[in-house]
């Protein structure tokens, strides 16, 4: 997870979903679990990047996000999702799948490859 401090964030990978949030917004927190739950299972395709209202009001301004919570898609700088209030996280997680060219079969790879770990020693 990337957080953006003094209105800078890291650019890693060319796909970035930001969460932009306020720390007194009760729908923010309630989404924030779906979008580390989206970070473990996507994480490989894009950068999760949370956004304090707080501490970036450059890129508030910069996006023009309104309200809080809202989600924005970049694929480079270009917004290709943009919606304000709690996303339907199977949605979006759909939008993100198709926008990363990445199908059901390709994350159950992932997945069992994670499980695939091999301890030797003691452990």
């Amino acid at each position: 997870m990337i957080q953006a401090q003094n209105n800078i964030f890291e650019w890693v990978k060319n796909l970035k979903i930001l969460n932009f949030y306020s720390e007194n917004c009760p729908p923010c927190h309630s989404f924030m679990p779906n979008f580390y739950e989206a970070e473990k299972i996507l994480g490989d395709f894009f950068d999760f990047i949370i956004v304090n209202s707080n501490d970036n009001s450059e890129l508030f301004q910069k996006y023009r996000v309104m309200w809080t919570p809202t989600i924005i898609i970049l694929d480079w700088d270009k917004i290709m999702f943009n919606q304000s209030g709690v996303p339907n996280w199977w949605e979006l997680k759909k939008f993100m799948m198709n926008l990363a060219w990445i199908t059901e079969e390709d994350l159950q790879k992932k997945k069992k490859n994670k499980k695939k770990k091999w301890f030797f020693g003691l452990f």
